[in-house]
């Protein structure tokens, strides 16, 4: 399974659902993980169809605050290691408000 990193650094889209969600952190196919929109956990979502637009639709299957979750979400999903996860801290840190 190919690994694509998000470059979405000028997407301003705050729905979570969005395909231009600017809270994406990396893709695996189909599925993604991202970062909620209030910056208290991650996010793994799926594809779901495309829009008339083109995009995506994306739904959250799972909310993690571990490294570990995510991995066996991840795993139980696309059945496959992911060193990208595995690089990210043990549990999620959340973002300073401003």
């Amino acid at each position: 399974m190919r690994l694509e990193m998000s470059s979405k650094a000028s997407a301003v889209n705050r729905q979570e659902c969005a395909d231009d969600y600017q809270g994406e952190l990396m893709r695996f196919g189909r599925y993604r993980v991202a970062v909620c929109r209030d910056g208290l956990q991650w996010l793994y979502q799926r594809a779901r169809g495309h829009r008339a637009c083109g995009a995506a639709r994306w739904d959250a299957i799972g909310y993690c605050t571990t490294r570990t979750a995510l991995l066996r979400l991840h795993h139980r999903f696309c059945g496959s290691a992911a060193p990208e996860i595995a690089r990210l801290p043990e549990h999620f840190q959340r973002e300073a408000q401003q």
